[in-house]
């Protein structure tokens, strides 16, 4: 499965599957920034686990996944109850959460979104991690493949979520914003954008910034210690520095430093002598 979703998909088979659609995403923008033509979107889908379309999931598991479609079958081939009090209704479509079948079901699905697109449309840049989607190309070209988002995704079960769905122009120009390109409720950031965590931009302080709000913060007195036995791994500062030039990390790893070392002086001495370096 690894081998014939990772044309597009990089959650499945794939370790850190995030880091490499952020990495090929700055590496694009980078050396084709200048590109006056050249326009990106990331995509976003509403609730699209809960509202797969179970047809075209049993199909794709018979033609792409046999040796498992018998049990894939057992378990959405016919509707299930679910209760709600005294009384229940009826699971026909999606995936259930806390299946470790799931996210892989689901590719299944929007990979026949992404050949849809592939055939149809030449882009820089089209990749995916679960229903997050970044794609990278001429604008013209950009706004057909939303076209065939906005169309074919409805049949396969998810619809886009226009509020979190953004346009961002890494060369801006005035002509881009002629109507009837792409949807009037579309966001566009001037500076860049968050895609799954991590910053997509050429502005030092859009990286910056985005990097000092994901410095965990311990300040509760009485929750200090949990806090810090919780945050010791501090994951998202590590992901921030992994995604990141190091140069626009120097600040937020200073801020969590200084800020740690506060907050173990707290806990172990009260602020009161006998803590240092040594």
């Amino acid at each position: 499965m690894a081998k014939y979703l990772n044309d597009f998909l990089f959650e499945v088979g794939i370790s850190g599957g995030v880091e490499a659609v952020l990495h090929n995403t700055n590496r694009v923008l980078s050396e084709r920034h200048d590109d006056g033509s050249l326009s990106m979107l990331t995509v976003d889908f509403s609730n699209s686990f809960n509202l797969v379309d179970r047809s075209t999931l049993l199909h794709e598991v018979r033609l792409r996944c046999p040796p498992i479609s018998l049990w894939v079958e057992f378990l959405y081939g016919q509707a299930a109850r679910l209760y709600l009090g005294d009384t229940y209704i009826w699971s026909t479509i999606g995936v259930q959460q806390g299946d470790p079948l799931g996210p892989l079901l689901f590719a299944l699905v929007l990979h026949t979104l992404m050949h849809n697109i592939r055939d149809n449309i030449q882009l820089l840049l089209h990749a995916w991690y679960l229903d997050d989607g970044t794609l990278i190309g001429d604008l013209e070209d950009v706004a057909k493949a939303l076209d065939i988002i906005k169309v074919i995704g409805p049949k396969l079960g998810p619809r886009m979520n226009m509020k979190k769905t953004e346009l961002f122009y890494p060369s801006f120009e005035v002509w881009k914003l002629r109507e009837g390109l792409f949807p009037v409720g579309i966001g566009r950031p001037s500076l860049g954008v968050k895609l799954v965590g991590g910053a997509i931009s050429m502005d030092d302080s859009f990286i910056s910034n985005l990097a000092i709000k994901r410095v965990p913060q311990l300040s509760d007195p009485q929750t200090k210690l949990h806090l810090l036995w919780s945050c010791m791994g501090i994951a998202k500062l590590f992901f921030r520095l992994r995604t990141c030039q190091p140069i626009h990390m120097e600040d937020a790893a200073l801020f969590f430093d200084n800020g740690l070392r506060d907050e173990i002086k707290d806990i172990v001495v009260c602020v009161g002598p006998f803590f240092g370096d040594i």
